[in-house]
């Protein structure tokens, strides 16, 4: 027994593989050399008959995504729904960047309050020693 690879004779597109005999005779359309791995669709047979060409992993995978999102806008019902617990886990996301923002916000007071206070106390220093000058 041995594997034979089809492929459409007309745009070269991979189409299936078969198990035969050994004695088969191949067909057109038909060849004895093997898809490489890591191929992704469209796989084709090449124009020399010597390999299989396909799309990178990247082209293959946009493709599919794109494809996915328009058939998910043609058929909302049909989108994937949060559960429970990712619906917690995002509000507890967004509580705890609500919480950051006031943290920075009362980290910019503080600093605030310090600076204002060293001043005021190089203020209250520097009328000390005027007065203790003028005495």
């Amino acid at each position: 027994m041995k594997a034979v690879f089809m492929y459409d004779t007309v745009t070269r597109i991979f189409k299936g593989s078969k198990l035969v005999d050994d004695d088969y005779i191949l067909q057109s359309g038909e060849t004895l050399i093997e898809p490489s791995e890591g191929l992704y669709d469209p796989k084709k047979f090449s124009e020399d008959g010597t390999a299989w060409v396909g799309t990178d992993k990247e082209v293959w995978q946009a493709t599919q995504d794109e494809a996915n999102q328009k058939y998910l806008k043609e058929h909302p019902e049909l989108a994937p729904q949060p559960t429970s617990e990712q619906q917690q886990l995002s509000e507890l996301i967004k509580v705890n960047a609500q919480q950051a923002e006031l943290n920075a916000q009362l980290i910019k007071q503080v600093a605030a309050l310090q600076t204002a206070q060293a001043t005021q106390t190089e203020q209250a220093a520097s009328t000390t020693t005027q007065t203790q000058e003028a005495e």
